[in-house]
């Protein structure tokens, strides 16, 4: 009998496993100076090219519930072999995002997808920028590349003293393997920066502190403009984040429909 029920115990569990997809399965995860706690049993989006997973839904120190938009990968070609730098993410305040991305779909302003990428970019939600390094870079590496599409940006600006802080911190970091780097740009115009040490699988930042703050609209806009412009610094990391947010307007739409039946 015993054996019985163990053999139908363990059917059971291989097929809610093979039922759970494998970008949104459960992980467990390890704790990390900047976790607020472990997250035990989360579901959680996958980079497919490095195999870098985030939480489908996250909460940072600062806003209300975030959802992850989709992930990608930054590769680079060295000596003609392509490496890989560092995954990226985006989340966005889900409810805010959504109720305002239906506000621009009943307005008629989504003609193509990079209405969706101006509508990430211009939302009254906080929103955040995470990147998980998949190989050691000094902070000068950093901030050489970012620089390339950014620096232009805040010269136009008027701003390059915004710039030159945020150069300044990350000039003294060594981003090893594993380390993340959150960038959220709130509402009130604030650029807020945390590095963690290396961490190996999702943490959740709620009560997280951030180590540097830049009160400058023009560099929070310039961060998410590099990767939602017209000329992406990864392109793919854009369309995952465009598809994103057609799904949390579709899950807006839903809502809506429901509450008029």
């Amino acid at each position: 009998m015993q054996q019985s029920l163990a053999k139908r115990a363990g059917r059971q569990a291989f097929g809610a496993a093979r039922r759970c997809p494998a970008a949104l399965r459960s992980r467990p995860a390890a704790t990390s100076r900047g976790a607020c706690q472990p997250v035990r049993a989360s579901l959680t989006v996958k980079d497919a090219s490095s195999g870098v997973e985030y939480l489908l839904a996250q909460k940072f120190w600062q806003g209300e519930p975030y959802r992850c938009l989709g992930a990608a990968t930054r590769s680079k070609t060295i000596l003609f072999v392509n490496v890989k730098v560092y995954s990226i993410t985006a989340y966005v305040e889900a409810d805010r995002a959504a109720k305002e991305l239906g506000v621009r779909q009943r307005g008629g302003f989504f003609e193509s997808d990079n209405d969706y990428a101006s509508a990430l970019v211009d939302g009254a939600f906080n929103k955040v920028i995470q990147l998980h390094l998949v190989r050691d870079v000094t902070g000068e590496q950093f901030t050489e590349a970012i620089n390339k599409s950014l620096l232009p940006r805040m010269q136009l600006a008027g701003d390059t003293a915004s710039l030159d802080k945020f150069n300044d911190y990350f000039n003294s970091k060594n981003l090893i393997n594993n380390t993340e780097v959150i960038l959220l740009w709130s509402l009130s115009g604030d650029l807020e920066v945390l590095v963690t040490p290396p961490v190996t699988a999702p943490q959740e930042y709620g009560t997280a502190t951030p180590e540097l703050r830049i009160s400058s609209a023009a560099l929070g806009r310039g961060l998410f403009e590099i990767f939602l412009g017209d000329s992406p610094v990864v392109p793919e990391a854009k369309t995952e984040w465009i598809k994103g947010a057609k799904q949390l307007l579709d899950s807006e739409n839903v809502k809506r429909a429901t509450r008029k039946a």
